[in-house]
């Protein structure tokens, strides 16, 4: 069995007689990011507040896992 990513789309091969695509994966991968913060508590200073914080690990986890996704 194998697996092929190509940006989102994620296919498993040698799964039956045609490539299947993994649309679970996909989903899980086009919301990985959303979870991201939670269960944080970053600190507050005068950089950043909080909430800041928590919005900038959501983004750069969804900027990652594009990243990683469109290789």
């Amino acid at each position: 069995m194998g697996v092929a990513v190509q940006g989102h789309s994620v296919g498993l091969v040698n799964m039956g007689s045609v490539p299947l695509r993994a649309a679970a994966a996909e989903q899980a991968l086009a919301e990985g990011a959303a979870p991201a913060a939670d269960g944080t508590s970053p600190a507050a200073d005068n950089n950043a507040s909080a909430a800041c914080r928590q919005h900038l690990a959501r983004v750069l986890v969804r900027r990652a896992l594009e990243e990683v996704s469109s290789r």
